[in-house]
């Protein structure tokens, strides 16, 4: 699809999709819009179980109404734990 499209693909939403392309390797950009709230109450669902240690380089920045913020990263599946040597 994404060769024969525009080239570019998004998903908002499915965590079932998500975690698929995640497992599947074709995610290369990671857009993530922040807003000031925390859902400790609600919040249920890890969305990244099952994916690989990853670092999150940025590539584009934008503030929203002084509040919300759209980050977009590129993925860098890491070689050992964040943080930390070789296990």
């Amino acid at each position: 699809m994404k060769e024969n499209g525009s080239g570019l693909l998004s998903t908002i939403g499915s965590l079932s999709l998500c975690r698929s392309l995640l497992r599947a390797g074709l995610v290369d950009r990671f857009r993530v819009v922040m807003f000031p709230v925390i859902t400790g109450a609600t919040g249920a669902e890890r969305i990244y179980d099952g994916y690989p240690d990853v670092a999150l380089d940025m590539i584009e920045h934008r503030t929203f109404d002084g509040r919300t913020q759209l980050v977009e990263y590129k993925p860098r599946v890491l070689e050992h734990p964040p943080l930390g040597a070789p296990a």
